[in-house]
């Protein structure tokens, strides 16, 4: 857990500056408090190489400070833990400049990387100009404003499995390292921030001029800024003033630059991974160890709620008489609409009356038309955005109109022509269902299948509805299911098409104790093969393997930072910090 969290905090030493490129720094007190200077960094020669300001001090504990706090740390805990960053930050940025041999003023950057520094601070203006611009016209960012279209986003296998010369299993990078930026294709060229600066400023005034919502945008930036400099004493003219921004902004940008660029350069570049197939296999062996402990030793109560709510992190299933037996499944949903919605419980709470008016035979007739009112979605996978596009599916339109009922012979029809497939692109040809057709948004990359549990006397262990249940049920028949069987069922949300995706089983069998370990090819090769999610190519190998890859970088980072600070001396001014975060 220690070393998951100094992941993540590594994790925040190179981003969290970004996070400032966003948003303008707006103080209202007096300079002098802002400008203090609470940290001083000196080298080993006892020479001040970097300072630490209240203003920098302050911006970062609103933002990962807080972060702190969130995990529990105490407000003094958290004051020092972002000092502590700032520190780290700054003495990084030293190393990263005397490695590179450059600096801010663009000394040794290649034409490649200035371009990038110039459209980075350039971007950086106008995410914020368009941040001003929405509060005045109250929009929504495109991905608020997602409509119809959704994205699958899939898994990247970070590694694989290959054989050395010797034949032994191996674990190496899924891709061969790359230069930071190789892959970056700047649409401007050969562009110096130092030289071109005021190119950007220009561009911003020819940008405004034909929008009335981005000129008064505009106006809220310079106003925001000119609050930020109160007390500075500096020129108030509207140029100098957005001079000075972008100088701000390219300063993020470069820092940010040099970090990723820093950290990049200090991953394992050889193809071969530091982690190996018996690291993956006792990483798995103490989860299963410690699931085995929590659930079958200690008998911990939240067992079934676990395995329903958070089935991706279960390494163990629990066996035995009147243990509950669980299964998933996924979800085609034909939705109602919201008027089909209304009239719906109005069918029910006029037969629910009971007063003799309205017969089950009418209720159930009425139920049937309002059913085959349901307009199913038809989506296509555009490959070039990665979205699954909507497209007009009009009953008007008899030739070209498709029902659920079409839409149902299909999918099954389908689904009959890849049983006899590997399980793989059975699970491909399910996850394609669900984004060409689907409604139910908890499908839609989810990291597990809805869960149904079956107890010793055959009830379902669910917060399904019960149709839904009973539907499960009916295909997991006592474990003879297979995988890709479906039923049809009808809910107040609509028509579900239900495919049955598999028993919660172990993957190494029932009898596990303490002493349980795994080894050799054929374990590897399992764990390798096996997804977490039937539906999406990430395996158990791949969670393993990104945990403890992430777990040794972290570890490098860790070693490297502190080997980093003893080179420099810190002296931080107690007094000068504000109280706000004392």
């Amino acid at each position: 857990m220690k070393r998951r969290f100094t992941g993540i905090l590594m994790g925040i030493l190179i981003v969290c500056m970004s996070l400032f490129a966003g948003c303008s720094l707006v103080e209202t007190n007096s300079a002098k408090l802002y400008n203090a200077v609470v940290d001083e960094i000196r080298d080993s020669e006892g020479r001040v190489v970097a300072q630490i300001t209240n203003r920098e001090l302050l911006s970062s504990y609103s933002s990962y400070g807080n972060y702190y706090l969130q995990y529990g740390f105490s407000k003094e805990e958290a004051l020092n833990m972002t000092i502590t960053q700032l520190e780290n930050r700054k003495i990084t940025l030293l190393e990263a400049e005397k490695k590179y041999d450059v600096n801010i003023d663009g000394k040794n950057l290649s034409s490649l990387h200035k371009s990038y520094l110039f459209e980075q601070t350039e971007d950086s203006l106008y995410e914020n100009l368009k941040s001003f611009y929405d509060e005045i016209v109250d929009d929504k960012s495109e991905d608020e404003e997602s409509g119809d279209n959704i994205t699958f986003n899939g898994y990247t296998p970070q590694a694989k499995l290959e054989q050395d010369k010797d034949g032994n299993i191996v674990i190496v990078n899924a891709e061969e390292y790359k230069e930071f930026l190789s892959d970056y294709r700047p649409s401007v060229t050969d562009k110096d921030y130092n030289k071109d600066k005021t190119q950007i400023y220009l561009g911003l005034l020819d940008y405004i001029r034909y929008d009335e919502n981005y000129t008064k945008a505009f106006e809220k930036y310079l106003k925001q800024l000119k609050t930020a400099e109160f007390g500075l004493n500096l020129s108030t003219d509207t140029k100098s003033i957005f001079m000075r921004e972008l100088d701000r902004l390219y300063q993020i940008n470069y820092e940010n630059y040099l970090l990723q660029r820093y950290s990049a350069d200090n991953q394992n570049h050889n193809r071969e991974s530091a982690v190996t197939p018996q690291n993956v296999l006792d990483a798995y062996s103490n989860k299963v160890k410690s699931s085995y402990t929590k659930y079958q030793l200690e008998q911990n109560s939240s067992y079934d709620s676990d395995v329903q709510n958070s089935l991706k992190d279960m390494y163990y299933f629990k066996t035995g008489d009147g243990v509950t037996k669980f299964f998933t499944v996924a979800n085609v949903l034909f939705k109602f609409n919201d008027e089909q919605t209304a009239q719906y419980s109005k069918l029910e709470e006029k037969y629910n009356a009971k007063d003799g008016t309205y017969s089950y035979q009418e209720y159930q007739e009425d139920l049937e038309d309002l059913y085959n009112k349901i307009d199913p979605k038809i989506r296509v996978l555009n490959s070039a955005t990665g979205e699954y596009e909507e497209q007009v599916n009009n009953r008007n339109d008899s030739e070209q109109y498709v029902s659920v009922d079409d839409v149902i012979s299909l999918i099954e029809n389908k689904l009959a022509s890849v049983k006899n497939s590997t399980l793989n692109e059975l699970g491909n040809t399910i996850n394609d269902f669900i984004y060409e057709y689907g409604e139910d948004t908890g499908m839609f990359n989810a990291e597990s299948n809805y869960v149904i549990g079956v107890d010793s006397e055959g009830n379902a262990v669910s917060s399904f509805v019960e149709e839904f249940n009973e539907a499960g049920l009916e295909l997991y028949d006592e474990g003879r299911g297979e995988i890709g069987d479906c039923i049809v069922t009808r809910t107040n949300y609509g028509i579900h098409l239900i495919i049955y995706t598999g028993k919660c089983e172990n993957l190494f069998g029932d009898s596990v104790d303490l002493s349980f370990k795994l080894t050799g090819d054929e374990a590897i090769q399992k764990l390798y093969n096996t997804r977490v999610n039937l539906l999406v190519d990430k395996t158990y190998f791949d969670v393993i393997y990104d945990e403890l890859y992430a777990d040794n970088y972290a570890y490098y980072e860790s070693v490297n930072i502190n080997f980093l600070r003893e080179n420099y001396e810190f002296r931080i001014f107690r007094g000068r910090i504000a109280d706000s975060v004392k």
